[in-house]
């Protein structure tokens, strides 16, 4: 009796050990995750702002809520919680002022909560007129939304961009008429890219992607983006277009 008292005993104190350690051992995991995250991201802005400082771009490493409520209006920037906008470069030209950022937001809960972080660059002028759409990769969720009723304009002439995009836009008839051909061939020939146009501002993103601090790659997307913005502006001279 007394051994089987002792194992007993053990065993309680084995259960009281392991309700100790087995939070201690989440909890150290969940701070070295914070810790590496923390020193990650130091490390990128510190890259990035040596990359710009180099191409003579002005920079902004600290988060810029200003820049994110400016932006509300646009479908990416209503997605999810905890969302900032940092690392940002700033630029006012003659034709546009261009902007290119980090921007990051929190989905889901428990065990399928994500951080999404991602490149954005954002692009404004008044000389940019056009309607309301969303352009974005399309993937088997999609699909399934637009059996469902969800929005998705295709055009059957043009299956090469209907099977790549889920276009959306306030006004179905006016996206018809401004995506022409010319912009259908230029969109279908991208790859995962996405863009969101909004009163003469356009934002360009990789889904689900963040730009490595890499001159070429930075460089590579500023120009994706620019080459984006022109293709919007030359539409605006032909039949269907709309001007300024």
């Amino acid at each position: 009796m007394y051994f089987f008292s002792m194992l007993i005993s053990k065993a309680n104190d084995a259960d009281q050990i392991i309700e100790f350690i087995f939070p201690a051992v989440i909890m150290a995991i969940f701070c070295a995750i914070f810790f590496i995250s923390r020193r990650q991201e130091k490390a990128r802005a510190e890259k990035l702002t040596m990359i710009f400082q180099e191409l003579g771009y002005p920079f902004q490493a600290a988060v810029d809520p200003d820049r994110l409520e400016c932006l509300a209006a646009f479908p990416l920037m209503n997605i999810g919680r905890g969302k900032k906008i940092e690392n940002v470069i700033s630029v006012d030209g003659p034709s546009a002022d261009i902007a290119m950022f980090d921007y990051r937001y929190v989905t889901g809960h428990g065990r399928s909560r994500r951080v999404r972080r991602q490149t954005v660059m954002s692009v404004e002028s008044t000389s940019l007129v056009h309607p309301v759409f969303n352009l974005r990769p399309e993937g088997f969720w999609s699909k399934v939304g637009s059996v469902f009723g969800g929005q998705d304009i295709d055009f059957v002439e043009h299956p090469g961009f209907s099977e790549k995009y889920v276009l959306k836009g306030e006004s179905e008839e006016e996206v018809r008429i401004y995506m022409d051909t010319i912009l259908l061939d230029f969109f279908a020939v991208q790859y995962n890219i996405c863009c969101e146009a909004r009163e003469g501002t356009i934002l360009y993103y990789y889904r689900y992607e963040r730009v490595d601090p890499d001159t070429e790659e930075l460089q590579k997307f500023m120009e994706e983006g620019m080459g984006v913005f022109e293709e919007l502006l030359a539409r605006q001279s032909r039949p269907g277009g709309r001007s300024a």
